[in-house]
C-alpha cells in the first residue's frame, strides 16, 4: 500500500499500534511488511526493497545455489550506492558498493508476490572475488578453504565477462585461477 498524501497523523498512530502488536514489521522508515508475509517469504526477498538499486549476492546467493554449505546470517547485496548496513527485526542486511559498470548479472525472482533481484551463481562468485580481492591470493588451497561445491557447473565464459566488467587485474587473476581449478576439468 502506498499512502503518499493520504498519510495522516491517525495513520501514524495506527502504524505504531500495528508495530507494537506485531502485525507489521518495519524494515526501515517507510518500509513495512505484514508479519504474516514475513513468515512466508525468505528474508532475502526484502533486500532489494530496503536499499535500491541492489541485488542479493556473495555468500547469501552462493548458499542459496548450494555452492557453499555454511549458514549465512547476514543478507549481503551489492549496490552502486554507498556501503550500508541495516539491522531489522528480520535480520541484518549489508550492502556493498561496486562499480556501475559491473552492476548486473542478476535475475528478478518472485516469492509470494514479492519481487527481488538475485545474482546469477557466477556473478555472486565474481562479486565475492571483487569485494575480497585484498584477502584472496588465488591459491587453490585458499579456494578449498571456502568449501565450494566442486560439482557445481560454473559457466567460465560468464565468469570471465563478469570479471572483465570490474576492470581490475586482481579480480581477473582470481577468476582465471578459479576457472583453472574448478571449471576446466
Amino acid at each position: 500500500m502506498i499512502l503518499g498524501s493520504d498519510f495522516t497523523a491517525s495513520t501514524l498512530v495506527n502504524l505504531k499500534n500495528w508495530l507494537r502488536k506485531g502485525h507489521l514489521i518495519m524494515f526501515r522508515r517507510g518500509l513495512y511488511a505484514t508479519s504474516e508475509l514475513s513468515n512466508k517469504v525468505e528474508v532475502m526477498a526484502f533486500a532489494t526493497k530496503i536499499y535500491a538499486p541492489s541485488y542479493v549476492s556473495m555468500e547469501m546467493a552462493l548458499n542459496y545455489y548450494g555452492i557453499i554449505p555454511e549458514a549465512v546470517f547476514t543478507v549481503t547485496s551489492v549496490s552502486t550506492r554507498k556501503t550500508k548496513l541495516f539491522s531489522t527485526p528480520m535480520g541484518n542486511f549489508s550492502y556493498q558498493k561496486i562499480k556501475k559498470e559491473a552492476f548486473g548479472g542478476f535475475e528478478t525472482r518472485k516469492q509470494e508476490g514479492v519481487s527481488f533481484n538475485l545474482a546469477l551463481p557466477e556473478k555472486a562468485l565474481i562479486d565475492f572475488f571483487y569485494l575480497n580481492r585484498n584477502l584472496l591470493n588465488g591459491d587453490k588451497k585458499q579456494f578449498q578453504g571456502y568449501r565450494l561445491n566442486e560439482d557445481f557447473k560454473f559457466d567460465a565464459k560468464k565468469m570471465l565477462n563478469f570479471a572483465e566488467a570490474f576492470q581490475n587485474k586482481k579480480v581477473l587473476f582470481l577468476t582465471q585461477n578459479f576457472i583453472k581449478f574448478y571449471v576446466a576439468k
